[in-house]
């Protein structure tokens, strides 16, 4: 909790900023999203919300913003793991899902980007986040472009389906307890297997594929 001081100068903007996706952050690593308001946020801080509405207008703002971070942590980490592509195929697989499995706090904020954090910024947010988004991808694009010997487009399309899938595979293998209890009285059997076995398969399927 900090004291609330009003930011002059774009670094005191800045740092604000920073604060608030850090105390999001938090929250969201503790309670699901529909538990997490403007009001607990400005709580977290222990600023009141009419402050906390001076650098972001929706939560979703707020969490657009995290997604971008996280992601860029994401893709930053594939591009040095990866640098050396074309990789063995094994390699190359196995690598992807570990590094995933590493930024996998990432996965929670890209599982919810379409359906609950787009849904509420405007079109000039949106459009902006489109376009950082654009630029971020694109060292990677070419890490799969040189691993397939495709096209940056096509490596793009590649990228995509790997993006896509991650986020429902890690909540397969990462039930809550609730779930899991659910499961088990249901008769349903556990889980087998773990998050980055499985999303390998799948990454060496895609670059197999889109090598051919």
């Amino acid at each position: 909790m900090s004291e609330y001081i009003r930011a002059r100068s774009p670094e005191q903007k800045q740092e604000r900023m920073q604060a608030i996706m850090q105390a999001a952050d938090e929250l969201f690593a503790q309670h699901p999203y529909h538990q997490i308001t403007m009001g607990t946020i400005a709580e977290r801080l222990g600023w009141s919300r009419s402050n906390l509405y001076k650098y972001a207008a929706t939560q979703e703002e707020i969490f657009l913003e995290l997604h971008s971070e996280k992601n860029r942590a994401w893709l930053d980490e594939l591009e040095e793991a990866l640098a050396d592509a074309p990789l063995p195929l094994e390699q190359f697989a196995r690598t992807w899902a570990e590094v995933t499995g590493r930024q996998a706090s990432f996965l929670r904020y890209q599982g919810i980007l379409v359906s609950i954090i787009e849904s509420n910024v405007t079109l000039e947010r949106l459009a902006a986040f489109k376009r950082s988004f654009a630029e971020m991808v694109q060292p990677v694009a070419a890490v799969i472009a040189r691993q397939c010997g495709i096209g940056e487009d096509a490596a793009l399309e590649v990228y995509l389906r790997l993006l896509y899938q991650a986020p429902g595979l890690w909540d397969h293998f990462h039930f809550t307890e609730t779930t899991k209890e659910a499961m088990r009285a249901a008769g349903l059997p556990e889980t087998r297997g773990n998050f980055e076995d499985a999303y390998a398969d799948f990454v060496r399927m895609c670059i197999e594929d889109a090598a051919r």
